[in-house]
Order: structure tokens, then C-alpha cells, then sequence
């Protein structure tokens, strides 16, 4: 049985983005896996905004041992968000900022970084209103996968399983259909 954290990052609880959540999840309890779910913007865990005066003694607050009590329990961390301005919400980059930081997810080695979170697999899956096709000739999407696969899971020693970019997301949901089938298989 895996352990599985589900992190959404939608303000929309309607969205596409978390049907698409809803679908995996349903699909990985079928499969007999254990799911959590953290919803960025509906938790009542919330953390501000990111700063700090020393990134090397960052304290452990309350709200960081919550996520990462999480985030260390999952075999596999599933991405969902729209892909809005060039990358991801603010509120999901904010997460990463505090919960995948040095100590927990990574350290230094003889002054080269050394992942701490080794087991973990990762998938990723984002929507965007402009068609698959913009993001591709602009390079957008390989932007994004590259940051995400090279500079966070990488970094911190996981694994990318998959990132999943869904365009031309409209909201009289003509390709919702398609688009949550495609979701099913990528379990």
C-alpha cells in the first residue's frame, strides 16, 4: 500500500484542478492506496509569507512541522494547480519555501547539496486556459517541468514520475471530460 499526499493549489473549490485531484484520488484509494489531502488555499494550516534573516538557521515553526510530518509519511507527492503567470500559485511556492528547507529536505555536503527526501516519487498535473500547443512552441511547459523536476524533487533527492500539462481549458468544460479520463491512467 502506498502513501499518497495530494496537494492542491486552486482558490476555486469548483475548479477543473480539483476534479482532477478528486478523480486521482478515487482512482489511488481504488487501487488500494492510502490518500491525504492538503488544500493550499482551504487548510486551516496556513503559513505567511515567506522571509527570513538566515536561511541556515531557519526555526521549525508549528505550521512547518505539520506539512512536513506529511509530506515525510507520503511514499508519493501529486502536484495539482493551474499554471498561471509562467509557473506555479504563489501559495504553492510559498509551501515549498518553508516545508522543503534545509535540514528536512536537503542538506550540504562538502558544499554540494545532497537530497534528504530519497524514497519519494513525484507527479505533477497542470492546466492552463491557452492551448497545450502555446506553452510548447513559447517553451512555458519545459520551463516549469525543468524547474520543478531539477530544482525542487531532484534537489531534494525524488524522483519526477510524471508532469502532466493540460491547455485549452475553457470554462464551458468541453475537454473536462477528456481531460479527467486522461487523469485516471496516470495513476
Amino acid at each position: 500500500m502506498k502513501n499518497i499526499l495530494v496537494i492542491i493549489a486552486h482558490p476555486k473549490r469548483e475548479s477543473l484542478t480539483n476534479a482532477m485531484a478528486t478523480t486521482y484520488i478515487a482512482e489511488a484509494v481504488k487501487d488500494g492506496s492510502s490518500v491525504e489531502t492538503l488544500d493550499l488555499y482551504h487548510s486551516k494550516v496556513q503559513q505567511p509569507f515567506f522571509s527570513y534573516d538566515d536561511a541556515n538557521t531557519l526555526e521549525t515553526t508549528d505550521e512547518m512541522r505539520f506539512f512536513q510530518e506529511k509530506i515525510e509519511k507520503a511514499d508519493e507527492l501529486i502536484f495539482f494547480f493551474p499554471f498561471w503567470w509562467g509557473g506555479m500559485p504563489a501559495i504553492l511556492k510559498n509551501f515549498i519555501d518553508w516545508n522543503f528547507s534545509k535540514g528536512f529536505a536537503f542538506t550540504y555536503e562538502d558544499s554540494r547539496p545532497k537530497g534528504l527526501l530519497q524514497s519519494k516519487k513525484v507527479k505533477v498535473f497542470t492546466t492552463s486556459g491557452a492551448p497545450k500547443m502555446f506553452y510548447f512552441f513559447t517553451g512555458a511547459s519545459r520551463r516549469l517541468k525543468y524547474t520543478i523536476k531539477e530544482q525542487i524533487v531532484e534537489f531534494c533527492g525524488m524522483e519526477m514520475r510524471g508532469f502532466y500539462h493540460y491547455g485549452g481549458v475553457d470554462a464551458s468544460g468541453n475537454n473536462s471530460k477528456a481531460i479527467l479520463a486522461d487523469v485516471k491512467k496516470r495513476v
